[in-house]
């Protein structure tokens, strides 16, 4: 693909950030509108679970071929695609009458979303220098921070007045408007020949590389978990330890994803300094990740004392695992980028949906046995449990993979 003009990259992801916006408002709005769900399908939280982690698990399938397809026929055309899926899935979601069509809805907008992010941040280690990468990565991200404030309680407001059903419509038209910006604005790129005889063949390089090996456990357990919490467990654990109301408990999800929005608008304008490569990422992914880890076991300590405060602490001292996307791109060739990044977006969601699901299954089972406040607290000492796991697999074998990774670009190089 060859890099469009200064103005025209600012343009094209401008509709790109768009796009993403809408797909992390599709991801976070079951959080707020999860009462709802529960009068209305009569919900356990297992099927709550189950409900917010199809999106991810479709998600993550879809991650593979995606990144494949994106290295040989781009951004363009792969992106046009995909929100045409987001805006039909909308449609489907909105029409549902029983909770199997709800989460045949939500597996379809997994796949319809999954290159919101991955092609965007694939154009951007094509068109762009290391630093502008992580710039162009944490303002989309801020794009999506604002798409999970509107998931919260402007969308529980308007399925309030308008019902939740018109709430989706509206999502799906602006999916397919967005889907048409990108067919008439975005360049095109020639369809590349493929060399790989198949999907897995194509991901050989990617799966022997030892910097996979490393940074994958930070987004199958740190990142995942992270979005598993932000985007759904937040709100149960504020209304059923917290005591809070469904509106009180938007309120609070809404100023969590507020605050991270301006974390992001911040890193978008200083992370040229601090991180000009892809070894200051790293050295910041060591330094920030323990402090994540430890807030989580504190949450999992205090049960019902640990509020939206501390949940907004952990999310904002969790930042760098945002960085990984383009450290990712960065440690492999560019004609590897797309399918590296896919591959470590497969781990981040799938670990999404496992841990999604299973928080609710654990708190579905001790509930009657332990009680509500027992059974979240177990459930989230599990994560950071977790989290602890994958912070020290990447700590400790980092250094050896960085070698490897560089030591294989320059050999694609030469």
């Amino acid at each position: 693909m060859s890099a469009p003009s200064t103005r025209g990259i600012l343009v094209v992801f401008a509709i790109f950030a768009i796009g993403y916006l809408l797909s992390s408002l599709l991801r976070g709005v079951t959080a707020a509108l999860a009462p709802v769900f529960i009068t209305e399908f009569q919900t356990s939280p297992a099927e709550l679970g189950l409900l917010a982690g199809a999106y991810f698990a479709s998600f993550a399938l879809l991650q593979l071929p995606m990144g494949a397809w994106i290295d040989k026929y781009g951004t363009r055309i792969i992106l046009i695609v995909s929100l045409g899926i987001a805006s039909a899935s909308c449609f489907l979601f909105s029409a549902a009458t029983s909770f199997h069509w709800l989460v045949s809805a939500r597996v379809l907008s997994g796949i319809g979303v999954s290159a919101c992010l991955i092609a965007p941040l694939t154009a951007a280690r094509l068109w762009t220098a290391p630093s502008d990468q992580q710039r162009i990565n944490a303002w989309m991200l801020m794009s999506g921070a604002l798409g999970l404030v509107l998931g919260t309680l402007p969308a529980e407001g308007i399925a309030t007045w308008f019902g939740w059903r018109q709430l989706f419509v509206a999502i799906g038209v602006l999916f397919a408007l967005v889907a048409i910006l990108v067919a008439v604005l975005t360049p095109k790129q020639a369809v590349k020949p493929s060399s790989a005889t198949g999907l897995m063949s194509s991901y050989k390089a990617i799966l022997r590389n030892p910097y996979t090996a490393s940074i994958g456990p930070i987004g199958l357990f740190n990142y995942s978990i992270l979005v598993a919490v932000q985007t759904l467990w937040v709100g149960p654990w504020l209304t059923a330890l917290g005591g809070l109301s469904s509106r009180e408990a938007a309120t609070k999800l809404m100023y969590i994803n507020g605050l991270m929005l301006i974390v992001f608008l911040v890193m978008g304008y200083i992370s040229p300094k601090i991180n000009k490569s892809a070894d200051d990422g790293e050295r910041i992914l060591k330094n920030w990740t323990p402090l994540s880890v430890g807030l989580l076991f504190l949450i999992a300590y205090w049960g019902s004392d640990a509020g939206w405060l501390l949940f907004a602490a952990f999310c904002v001292v969790a930042w760098p695992l945002s960085i990984t996307h383009p450290l990712v791109g960065q440690r492999f060739a560019p004609s590897e980028a797309g399918r590296a990044i896919a591959f470590f977006n497969l781990l981040l969601f799938a670990g999404v949906f496992f841990w999604q699901w299973g928080f609710g299954i654990v708190v579905t089972k001790l509930h009657p046995v332990l009680g509500a406040v027992d059974a979240y607290r177990v459930s989230m000492m599990l994560l950071a449990i977790l989290s602890l796991v994958g912070y020290l697999i990447f700590l400790l074998t980092i250094q050896r993979a960085k070698i490897y990774a560089i030591a294989g670009i320059q050999a694609r190089q030469a």
